[in-house]
C-alpha cells in the first residue's frame, strides 16, 4: 500500500486531502502541531481542531510534531518513507503574516527547505507538493491569471510563498527532486477555523450581526469549495512527470462580494451589510485560470457557490468552525 504524508493534515484544506487519500486507498500519516493561529475569545468554547478528522480517525496515523524539529521531522520521514509528501503546514492567513512575519517565514520557508534537505537523502521515490497560493500574483493585470503570468506579490504572505516556490525549483533543478507547486484561492467549506471572508460573512449574519464588506462590493475572489481544493492538490500529488510546474487550483470563475452577499442572503433572510474600504495589503483578484490543472492533472472542479453555501450555512447553524 502507498503512503502518503500530510503535513498540517489536521488543518482546514489538509483534512480534506487527508480524507481524499485515505478514500483512494493510500496508508495515511497526518503529521500536525495543532497550533492555532487565531486570537483566543474567552467568550467562546475552544475548537477541538480534531474534530475535522472525526469521520475517519480511525483510518490514518497522527503523528504529532513540528516541520521546524528537523531532527523530529528526519526520523519520522525516513521511519514512514511516504510515496507522496503534501506539505500544508504553515501560517494559513495574510493577515496574520503581517504581524508574525517571523512566524510565516519560518512555517512557510524553513519547514519547506527541511523537508526538501532530508528528501534530498532518500533512497527511494517520493513526490512532493508545496502549497503556494494566488496571493504570489499580486494585482492581477487583467481578470484573470494563468500560471506564467507575472508574480508581483504585494504583501508578506504572498511574498514568502513566492520564495518558497523560487526555492523549490532550485532543488529541482540541482537534486532531481520529483516536487510541484499549488496556488489554492478563496477556499472555504465546514470547519474552517481561520475566519477566512466567507465564514465571517456567514457567522455575523447568523449572529444578526453587520456584514462588513471591503470596497463597494466589487471585489473578485475564485471562492473553491475545500473538496474541489482537495481533490486538485491530490491530483497534483499523484501525477508524474511535472516536477517544477506551478498549478491553480481553483474553482476557475471569480465571483463578486456582492454576489457573494446575496446568496448568503437567500439563506439568512435580512442581512444588514455596510461596506468599507478595501485593506492596503489585498491585492486585486479575479480568476485564476485552471486548462493546465484540467489538461494535465486532470483536475474539474464540481462546486459553485450555489451549490455550497446553503449547506455551509446549514453546518455553522450547528457548529462553530
Amino acid at each position: 500500500m502507498k503512503k502518503a504524508f500530510i503535513t498540517g493534515g489536521a488543518g482546514f484544506i489538509g483534512s480534506r486531502i487527508a480524507k481524499k487519500f485515505i478514500d483512494e486507498g493510500y496508508e495515511v500519516y497526518v503529521f500536525d502541531t495543532f497550533k492555532h493561529y487565531m486570537k483566543p475569545d474567552p467568550n467562546e468554547k475552544s475548537h477541538n481542531l480534531l474534530i475535522r478528522l472525526h469521520d475517519f480517525y480511525d483510518r490514518l496515523t497522527l503523528v504529532q510534531g513540528d516541520t521546524l524539529n528537523k531532527d523530529f521531522l528526519r526520523r519520522t520521514l525516513n521511519k514512514i518513507k511516504p510515496d507522496v509528501i503534501v506539505h500544508m503546514a504553515a501560517l494559513p492567513l495574510a493577515t496574520v503574516a503581517i504581524e508574525q512575519t517571523e512566524d510565516c517565514f519560518e512555517s512557510i520557508l524553513n519547514s519547506t527547505v527541511n523537508i526538501m534537505e532530508i528528501m534530498r537523502d532518500f533512497s527511494h521515490a517520493c513526490s512532493l507538493v508545496y502549497a503556494s497560493s494566488s496571493m504570489v500574483y499580486g494585482n492581477f493585470e487583467n481578470e484573470s491569471v494563468v500560471e506564467s503570468d507575472r508574480k508581483d506579490p504585494k504583501d508578506i504572505y504572498g511574498s514568502i510563498k513566492l520564495a518558497g516556490e523560487i526555492i523549490l525549483r532550485g532543488y529541482v533543478k540541482r537534486y532531481g527532486l520529483d516536487a510541484k507547486i499549488v496556488r489554492p484561492t478563496a477556499v472555504y467549506g465546514p470547519f474552517d477555523a481561520n475566519q477566512r471572508v466567507m465564514y465571517k460573512f456567514i457567522t455575523n449574519a447568523l449572529a444578526g450581526k453587520k456584514v462588513t464588506v471591503d470596497g463597494d462590493g466589487g471585489f473578485r475572489l475564485d471562492f473553491t469549495f475545500v473538496d474541489d481544493t482537495a481533490n486538485g492538490i491530490f491530483l497534483a500529488a499523484i501525477t508524474p512527470n511535472v516536477a517544477g510546474e506551478a498549478f491553480n487550483i481553483a474553482r476557475g470563475n471569480a465571483r463578486s462580494l456582492k454576489e457573494l452577499v446575496g446568496i448568503v442572503s437567500e439563506h439568512i433572510p435580512n442581512i444588514e451589510v455596510e461596506y468599507g474600504p478595501p485593506p492596503a495589503h489585498v491585492p486585486k483578484r479575479g480568476t485564476l485560470v485552471i486548462s493546465k490543472a484540467k489538461t494535465i492533472l486532470g483536475f474539474s472542479p464540481q462546486y459553485d457557490l450555489e451549490d455550497k453555501v446553503g449547506p455551509y450555512v446549514d453546518h455553522l447553524r450547528k457548529n462553530q468552525i
